[in-house]
C-alpha cells in the first residue's frame, strides 16, 4: 500500500505521467486508496502480533527456563 500511495503522489505532482489533469486525478484517487490501505495495515499488524504473542508465549517461557537452568 505504501507503493500505491507513492505512485499516487507521483502522479498527482506530475512527476510521472504526461502531466495531464487525468493523471493528476488518478494520482489523487490512488493516493487516497494508499492512505486507507496504510491505515488498515497497522491494525492488521497489531492483530497478527497479538495472536503470535499468545501462540508462542509458553514456548518462549519454557526455553527461557531451560537456559536459566543450564547455567
Amino acid at each position: 500500500m505504501a507503493l500505491v500511495l507513492g505512485v499516487g503522489m507521483c502522479l498527482s505532482m506530475k512527476v510521472i505521467g504526461d502531466g495531464s489533469t487525468l493523471y493528476m486525478v488518478l494520482g489523487i484517487i490512488a493516493g487516497v486508496i494508499g492512505i486507507i490501505g496504510v491505515s488498515v495495515n497497522y491494525f492488521i499488524y497489531k492483530k497478527i502480533l497479538e495472536s503470535s504473542k499468545k501462540k508462542y508465549a509458553a514456548d518462549i517461557q519454557e526455553l527461557a527456563k531451560q537456559i536459566i537452568d543450564e547455567e
